[in-house]
């Protein structure tokens, strides 16, 4: 199976006692097709989300916002910080939901959590139109999660899962659509200012990535008309011959 090479950064990889930022073509240029950029964390936003944000899309990188969940917070607050931010610009990829384990926060019953991440992912799938993402690992899944209601095996999966050859998956869910499978990339050798980076894959090709995220529809699977449409739009050229 086809994977195709992405990343994901926060603030963390940007040293701010320096005047360099993070350098996006770089990136684009070691090979990370599409980036997960944290835009925020409770209702704070991440101070690098808008030069990180910006620049990706500017080095012709695919786009997804990851919203950090704390769950000592309220769900929908959460939920509306994250909707304003991404209002104007939405990004290429469906934004997501990071929900993992933090030892320093206390941990609510599983029927809370739960309904807090259902009342998230439905203000952002009503406000965007699209199913957001849902990411989390393995351990959360199965030592706290489980049983997992079927509501939430609808909204496609990023799991972290390090220091295997296929991630675990853990019924109900049979299938990832992105996996981070390691947190000590070469962050240099893409253009970050920290050393380690987050690296992922998507399940598929670059092609169906687009696809998947609703940029363009296979060839093959348009009429001759449009494709005839498809080529006249792009050659202006031909248009004056």
């Amino acid at each position: 199976m086809e994977r195709t090479l992405g990343i994901d950064v926060s603030f963390y990889q940007d040293n701010n006692t320096t005047p360099q930022r993070v350098d996006w073509k770089k990136a684009r240029d070691a090979g990370a097709v599409f980036a997960f950029i944290k835009a925020s964390q409770a209702t704070n936003t991440d101070e690098d989300f808008k030069y990180n944000w910006k620049e990706a899309k500017a080095a012709g990188i695919l786009r997804g916002a990851y919203h950090y969940y704390d769950y000592r917070a309220a769900p929908q607050p959460q939920a509306q910080h994250l909707i304003k931010l991404l209002q104007d610009d939405l990004g290429e990829l469906p934004p997501v939901l990071d929900l993992e384990r933090n030892l320093y926060w206390p941990l609510p019953s599983r029927e809370n959590l739960l309904q807090a991440v259902q009342i998230f992912l439905n203000e952002l799938e009503t406000a965007f139109g699209k199913k957001p993402l849902f990411y989390t690992n393995p351990d959360m899944i199965y030592y706290i999660l489980k049983p997992v209601p079927a509501w939430l095996t609808k909204y496609p999966l990023w799991i972290a899962n390090y220091g295997v050859s296929q991630p675990t998956m853990i019924n109900p869910w049979i299938n990832w659509t992105f996996w981070q499978w390691t947190n000590h990339g070469d962050g240099l050798a893409f253009g970050m200012e920290s050393k380690n980076l987050d690296i992922n894959w998507f399940n598929g090709s670059e092609q169906e990535l687009r696809r998947w995220a609703g940029l363009e529809t296979a060839l093959e699977e348009l009429t001759l008309e449009k494709k005839v449409e498809k080529l006249w739009a792009a050659h202006p050229e031909l248009h004056e011959s």
